[in-house]
């Protein structure tokens, strides 16, 4: 069997039309003026406004060592189903791994996805995408919509804030939209779209989804490989991303037929879409309006997951704010009388020297979830960037005492400018 039928996709052209096999041998000859296609790929991807495709594009072209502009593979219009290793014993290990020795974990994760599966499900339908990447936002995220991960992703599909701009998704101090299952699961079938069009093979896109396009073309080039089969135990990957599609797999597996391990039924009934829209002009408060529609909060908030302040924000354009069905009218005409919430005092944090998360929320006594929720670009998990910007919601400005030292430091600054 080809390293092609192990792929398993009867659509998976070669990634790279018209480049010859041995394209990647021209990067030895290249290595000193471009110093590795990996890290000239980091380089586009770190200085263009950062869009998957053309990303992709670029940071191939240098990594093969040419000049020759490279054309991008035409894009997919019909994708094959994923395909199905039960049999594979790698597939099988994590089988027993989520069904016996993780049982409660997978519990959990199963019990969360019945609520989203239906709509994930008539997304992926939508974007003609095969019904099985539906189970992905189970691995990636447990279910959760509210997961962060230690590099700040977030949300059930875990993006990070610059991928998710480049999805169409606002992420800012007013709105995160990785918080919303709705729109994050139509922005990650849009990426699983792309990812297939770059790679034609869904083992090298569901891995690219984990590592990043441009890591895994780097080792693509780095193994001269252009098939799953060929890197799936290099040890250029990391184990999360060698791991990552026979995990996929895995829980796709138990989730297709959760009875045969021991788990409750998924329900397959269609989703909850009970709702319609109200454009609204101007800050108000989630409990300001709720009351006004005699809807309870709780539902509302459900409802708006992104609103991060628990408000309509600010700034930017209107919010297409989501209501129970059958309360337009009624918040149409109560948006005429209620006043626009006073938006709370803020100020800016110039992180310090050994400043970290806990010490600014203590300084500032406000709750480290605030932070997160309104420095979406900042990962509050690594060290912060002396002299880097931190926005912190503040009803009166903390000031420190200032000692004779600061002012003397102070002085002594003034003077060197």
């Amino acid at each position: 069997m080809s390293p092609r039928q192990k792929c398993g996709d009867t659509l998976s052209p070669r990634l790279w039309p018209g480049v010859p096999r041995f394209g990647c041998l021209l990067l030895t000859a290249c290595v000193v003026a471009l110093a590795g296609c990996g890290r000239t790929a980091g380089v586009v991807k770190e200085n263009l406004d950062f869009k998957p495709m053309v990303c992709n594009a670029f940071s191939r072209a240098i990594a093969f060592g040419t000049g020759k502009k490279i054309a991008c593979p035409p894009k997919a219009t019909s994708f094959p189903d994923l395909p199905r290793d039960e049999s594979d014993p790698r597939v099988r290990k994590f089988v027993s791994e989520y069904a016996y020795q993780q049982r409660e974990t997978m519990k959990t994760y199963l019990a969360r996805a019945r609520e989203y599966l239906p709509m994930v499900k008539t997304v992926a339908k939508e974007k003609g995408l095969p019904e099985d990447v539906a189970y992905l936002f189970v691995l990636e995220s447990g279910a959760n919509p509210e997961a962060r991960s230690p590099a700040n992703a977030l949300g059930m599909w875990q993006f990070m804030p610059s991928t998710a701009r480049s999805y169409g998704l606002r992420v800012d101090s007013w709105i995160d939209e990785r918080l919303d299952p709705w729109k994050s699961t139509k922005a990650a079938m849009l990426y699983l779209k792309d990812l297939y069009g770059m790679f034609g093979c869904w083992r090298l896109a569901m891995s690219a989804y984990n590592s990043g396009e441009n890591k895994l073309n780097k080792v693509l080039c780095q193994e001269d490989a252009s098939e799953y089969s060929e890197i799936c135990s290099s040890r250029r990957l990391k184990k999360e991303t060698r791991e990552f599609f026979p995990r996929f797999q895995a829980i796709a597996a138990i989730a297709r037929n959760p009875g045969k391990y021991g788990f409750a039924k998924l329900d397959g009934g269609a989703p909850d879409d009970r709702h319609e829209l109200v454009t609204v002009d101007g800050s108000y408060s989630l409990e300001a309006l709720a009351r006004g529609m005699d809807v309870p909060y709780d539902r509302l908030a459900e409802l708006n997951p992104a609103l991060v302040r628990g408000a309509t924000p600010a700034e930017g354009p209107p919010y297409s704010l989501r209501i129970p069905l059958g309360k337009k009218e009624v918040l149409v005409a109560k948006l005429r009388e209620l006043p626009e919430v006073t938006v709370k005092k803020s100020t800016v944090h110039v992180v310090g020297k050994g400043d970290n998360l806990a010490k600014i929320a203590k300084r500032y006594q406000v709750r480290k979830a605030q932070l997160a929720e309104l420095n979406p670009d900042v990962n509050f998990h690594r060290r912060l960037r002396q002299g880097s910007r931190i926005l912190v919601p503040v009803s009166k400005i903390q000031t420190k005492k200032t000692t004779k030292r600061d002012r003397f430091s102070w002085l002594d600054q003034k003077a060197r400018n």
